[in-house]
């Protein structure tokens, strides 16, 4: 019978000295213990290679001195300051395991009732969470996996501002020209961004003949113009009920979210590009380790 927690508890050697280590932004924190919860040593060290080897050779020492026959790292992965050092150790072939900052968290605060906190109690922690088999079996991802995860994170990230700066043009035609979305029910189409990057404001459309408006729009427009959609708007500009009061610093603040959203509008469709050919590549290598008409027996 199949069970996880043995399967785990197997993974860590016996007689191993185990860290637990705290990743921070300038120095991370480091605690080894033995499988009894012994504490042989506390130290910091820097978060660049040069303190990745002192810390490696450190603990080695340190092993050599409680008579342990390995290491074995137990590293927290709250925030993203653990990546450096986590691929300079599967570099090295030093085994780690990966300890989940909640786990610990609760581990942490069932143990100390006067709920102590402070980086080395965060090691010695995620050294007995690894010593019980309470880690996460998470491996480090290279090559077109690695691509595929840092540009999938660029993407939705990109996707997130996006929406963000797309609810804030919302916001301020509410304002401005809360008329705007009944001709453009998308305000971020490409008609309606060349619109409001010039004559946002109602009263400025006014100013001028509707043909002189059509032409100032179509003289700063690529792609196809929606003409009637541009009549309808200058019609309804006449009965807008929008705030004049502050009107031209908003018209100013919305040409400059126009400008951030057709920047990320292109870094969304280069980084598609970018996530296609890597998923392409992906896919190639698949079919190269299994070629059309071989036999593929699953377990």
């Amino acid at each position: 019978m199949n069970n996880s927690a043995a399967n785990k508890l197997r993974q860590v050697p016996s007689e191993c000295l185990v860290v637990g280590i705290d990743p921070h932004k300038k120095k991370h924190a480091a605690v080894a213990i033995t499988q009894d919860y012994t504490i042989r040593c506390k130290f910091k060290f820097d978060n660049d290679r040069e303190g990745f080897i002192m810390a490696l050779g450190r603990c080695r020492e340190e092993m050599i001195k409680a008579g342990c026959k390995g290491i074995m790292f137990a590293v927290e992965t709250g925030g993203h300051y653990w990546r450096n050092f986590a691929y300079f150790l599967d570099e090295n072939d030093v085994p780690f395991r990966f300890i989940n900052q909640f786990s610990l968290k609760r581990r942490r605060e069932g143990k100390d009732l006067n709920r102590r906190k402070n980086d080395y109690r965060d090691c010695e922690v995620a050294a007995q969470l690894l010593c019980t088999g309470e880690f996460t079996e998470s491996k480090l991802k290279y090559g077109v996996y690695a691509e595929l995860h840092a540009g999938y994170n660029a993407y939705r990230r990109l996707v997130k501002e996006r929406t963000r700066i797309t609810n804030l043009v919302k916001g301020l035609l509410d304002g401005l020209f809360p008329e705007f979305v009944r001709v453009f029910k998308d305000p971020c189409c490409l008609t309606a961004l060349t619109v409001l990057s010039i004559y946002s404001n109602p009263r400025a459309i006014l100013s001028i003949s509707e043909e002189e408006f059509i032409n100032a729009i179509r003289a700063n427009h690529l792609g196809l113009l929606k003409k009637k959609k541009l009549s309808a708007l200058y019609l309804i500009a006449e009965k807008s009920s929008g705030i004049e009061e502050g009107a031209k610093a908003v018209s100013l603040e919305l040409s400059f979210l126009v400008e951030k959203l057709r920047l990320i509008k292109r870094q969304i469709r280069s980084l598609q590009e970018t996530l296609t050919e890597l998923v392409d590549q992906k896919q190639r290598r698949v079919n190269f380790y299994f070629p059309s008409g071989a036999l593929i027996i699953s377990r």
